[in-house]
């Protein structure tokens, strides 16, 4: 490719776009860019600070991750399951889902036994020392979720849901059409 300048080009060769590649900003672009007025850098920092405002209370209190919290507690709701049932609703990894149980089951909190089904997967519930953890647990879940609520009248509330509703629908695109995309090229 020669090195001749094109309009509106400040490199001299021709932009990503017009080669098809991916476009690129210009300079100016990625100076005025400003990540903390993003909606994922938002959404991501919140998440990160109220991860750390669960992990703290959790471990404190419980003795726990927040992690081994989040397969405790969804494991509670669902009964008796397997490991993927959990990853599906917890929204963690399965190795994060996989590590949490093992570690929850040598607590005497979870209990892990072979499927009759399906001899490669584990079914796991929760002990009866398990659902005493959670008894216990859940005070400080709901009493951080009061402070949350106490700071959005209701309709706020019901706003701000729907608005993470939208939000999840269309970050699940985005997901899926980077998958889609990423298998395109391999193709």
């Amino acid at each position: 490719m020669t090195n001749k300048k094109r309009p509106g080009s400040r490199t001299g060769t021709a932009p990503a776009a017009a080669r098809g590649g991916p476009p690129v900003a210009s300079l100016a672009q990625l100076q005025a860019h400003d990540p903390e007025s993003l909606i994922t850098f938002r959404v991501s920092a919140l998440s990160q600070l109220l991860a750390r405002v669960v992990e703290a209370s959790v471990s404190r209190e419980l003795g726990l991750s927040s992690r081994q919290w989040r397969v405790l507690v969804i494991l509670n709701r669902l009964g008796e399951a397997t490991s993927g049932d959990v990853t599906r609703a917890s929204r963690l990894d399965h190795s994060q889902v996989s590590r949490a149980s093992y570690e929850l089951a040598e607590k005497g909190l979870v209990a892990m036994r072979g499927d009759p089904q399906d001899k490669r997967r584990q079914l796991l519930s929760v002990t009866p020392e398990g659902s005493g953890v959670l008894r216990r647990g859940i005070v400080g879940s709901g009493h951080r979720q009061q402070r949350l609520r106490a700071r959005l009248s209701e309709s706020d509330y019901q706003r701000f849901a729907r608005m993470l509703e939208v939000l999840t629908d269309e970050a699940h695109a985005l997901l899926r059409e980077a998958k889609d995309a990423t298998h395109g090229r391999k193709e």
